[in-house]
């Protein structure tokens, strides 16, 4: 009669859990498999079960840098003795391997109503539930099919009362709201056939300006695309120059840029939405943003990177961040400086290889400009008259994301010594392309 998806896993290399656009999500994959993986002991008892790994170096950043590349890792810390990840080896393009455990195009002939419910900042499968929905819409255009996006972690909808989020504040118990006014309703009308639930396409909780907003359809089909071109000396404008210059500069892969600030002893879920100030600061983050907006601008919908680079390299990655920067005069959170905070909305990773096809790898041509075209998830989000909108670029997200050599090879078999600076250029033809709701 009635079914929840929530926070669903679908592709495994395109965007949940263990990869995102073809890059090993290390950090999660590596931690999940130390303990998920192993072997477990017959029978199971409370006291007699898998045990996470002890790690030898208490700070993550360190503990991945120093332990070099997967492979080696792989080697030193699993062997041969976790079955996936082997499998994870053993098929480092998106191959028939991938695509068989992706359940997207099995989503037909549904009966029930269906309610799938994600997070906007679950750090492991905010891509899982937008893709279900759609996949859902499209191909069963006469099913009862509704989504619920929210400001939530990994199940945070339940799992707290979701007022706040890291530094960032609701001013509502969204989860609570979510509970009682959304999913009770919806089970008791659809399995009790109680009340007078109305299903509505799209329930949103918009940051930024902190409201629920209800939509026919999702993405909403009242938004305007605008393009925000990455322009010279960190400049965003929407519209378009023939400015071909662009902005160079070294990737390191043996000094990687972390995903956050600080040390760090595991990944916290928090970092999907962390100032970002600590990476703004270094020379190989490419930082653009805005004027001061003069009126709010709200996002609805998937954000596509449009970037024209080069590189001396015949790989790279390229992380694109999509940060609200707070105004000079905002007060402190918990004592926590908020003036100038750099609020990270949404971020992805690509790998330069899997540009014109997941399945068959292309090298980059060196120093030859090429286009690096892909999507993030879903945002729901406005900014704020008075802030300004950033983007920053960079090669690397360490150890969330693995390190690329920054030559085409298999990463897998990848040792330190493959691991190359190359220099990068950000062409002043790139934009972003987002959906700015009318």
């Amino acid at each position: 009669k009635a079914v929840s998806p929530q926070a669903p896993v679908t592709n495994w290399f395109l965007g949940d859990d263990f990869h995102h656009n073809g890059v090993l999500f290390l950090n999660d994959s590596f931690k999940f498999m130390s303990s998920f993986g192993v072997k477990r002991p017959q029978p199971i008892t409370p006291d007699k079960g898998p045990k996470s790994l002890e790690y030898p170096i208490k700070d993550n950043y360190r503990f991945y840098l120093e332990g070099g590349s997967v492979k080696e890792l792989k080697d030193k810390y699993f062997q041969d003795n976790i079955k996936f990840y082997n499998d994870l080896f053993a098929h480092p393009d998106y191959d028939q391997f991938w695509q068989d455990r992706n359940p997207l195009p099995h989503l037909t002939n549904v009966k029930p109503a269906v309610m799938t419910v994600g997070g906007f900042f679950d750090a492991e499968d905010v891509y899982g539930a937008f893709e279900t929905y759609k996949a859902i819409e499209k191909q069963n255009p006469n099913a009862t099919n509704i989504l619920v996006a929210g400001p939530w972690f990994h199940g945070g909808w339940v799992r707290s009362k979701a007022d706040t989020f890291g530094d960032m504040q609701f001013g509502t118990p969204t989860g609570e709201y979510y509970q009682q006014q959304i999913e009770l309703p919806f089970f008791n009308y659809y399995l009790k056939d109680k009340g007078n639930f109305k299903p509505t396409e799209a329930q949103i909780f918009i940051t930024g300006s902190n409201e629920w907003k209800q939509f026919d359809t999702w993405p909403p089909k009242n938004v305007t695309t605008q393009k925000m071109y990455l322009q010279a000396n960190g400049k965003i404008s929407f519209q378009q120059t023939n400015n071909t210059s662009f902005d160079e500069y070294v990737a390191d892969p043996n000094n990687p840029v972390p995903y956050q600030g600080g040390v760090l002893e595991s990944r916290p879920r928090e970092y999907m939405v962390d100032d970002q100030r600590f990476a703004s600061t270094r020379p190989d983050v490419m930082v653009y943003q805005t004027d001061i907006l003069t009126e709010d601008m709200t996002i609805t919908g998937p954000i596509i990177n449009h970037l024209f680079v080069s590189s001396t390299g015949t790989d790279a990655d390229y992380v694109v961040k999509l940060i609200d920067v707070f105004p000079e005069d905002t007060p402190k959170y918990n004592g926590k400086l908020m003036a100038g905070y750099q609020n990270l909305i949404r971020a992805e990773i690509m790998r330069g290889k899997y540009r014109n096809s997941f399945e068959k790898p292309e090298a980059m041509v060196p120093n030859q400009k090429t286009n690096v075209t892909y999507s993030m998830p879903d945002v729901g989000h406005t900014f704020k008259k008075g802030n300004r909108i950033m983007i920053q670029v960079q090669n690397t997200w360490f150890p969330l994301a693995d390190r690329n050599p920054q030559q085409f090879m298999n990463v897998y078999e990848a040792t330190a010594k493959d691991f190359l600076k190359q220099t990068q250029r950000i062409y002043h033809d790139s934009y972003i392309e987002i959906p700015v709701l009318k």
